[in-house]
């Protein structure tokens, strides 16, 4: 699966910008972007001084489910794909991210779980 459907990685509250340096620190850098594979990830900057992060994925396929799974979970981030809004983690995490936004929320508490709603989620 390679979707031309952009995600963008947004926080709940505040992102986690040490787990999300630490997510995305085996990445090929280019500028503004991470590449790996098929992947284009464009993101904000995460030098010192950083005070929060976002970013878009304008290419990925099914193999990139874990990292996004992984940096949304541990960054506190919230992906967005067309109108779906989903967050990634165990109850507690989902409870509070629900808690910060007005949108209708998705769950996913497994990468697998998140593969399956990125592949179900309307093509822009």
């Amino acid at each position: 699966m390679h979707n031309n459907s952009p995600i963008t990685f947004i926080a709940w509250d505040h992102a986690n910008l040490t787990a999300v340096r630490d997510v995305l620190a085996g990445l090929q850098r280019d500028g503004i972007y991470l590449r790996r594979d098929h992947l284009l990830m464009e993101t904000s900057w995460l030098g010192t001084g950083a005070r929060d992060f976002y970013a878009t994925a304008w290419r990925w396929g099914a193999q990139d489910c874990p990292l996004f799974y992984d940096l949304a979970r541990r960054g506190q981030l919230l992906l967005t794909i067309g109108d779906t809004v989903i967050a990634c983690g165990n109850g507690a995490d989902i409870d509070a991210a629900r808690d910060c936004i007005a949108q209708e929320l998705i769950a996913a508490q497994d990468p697998q779980q998140l593969c399956g709603l990125l592949a179900d989620a309307p093509e822009d």
